[in-house]
């Protein structure tokens, strides 16, 4: 059927509660912002950190010197003519 009013009036009066800590959190972060220090890393972002660099460190080594033509002469590849 219908909802009743009293539930839409919490639903709204939560979400403008939500929105007015969200803007006071904003607030106060601005003006205190040299009293912010970064956290230090937990595991998650340890571990993805060192995943990141694995995949940059492999991208680089592949794009260096070698060519796609080099990889295949050195796998004893060769090219074939198109028909």
């Amino acid at each position: 059927m219908y909802e009743h009013p009293y539930l839409a009036y919490q639903v709204t009066e939560y979400e403008q509660d939500r929105i007015q800590r969200a803007a006071e959190r904003r607030r106060f972060i601005a003006e205190h912002a040299d009293q912010i220090v970064p956290r230090a890393a937990g595991p998650v972002r340890r571990a993805g950190q060192r995943m990141l660099r694995a995949l940059t460190g492999a991208r680089t080594a592949t794009t260096d010197a070698s060519a796609p033509a080099d990889r295949r002469a050195a796998a004893g590849c060769e090219p074939v003519a198109a028909r």
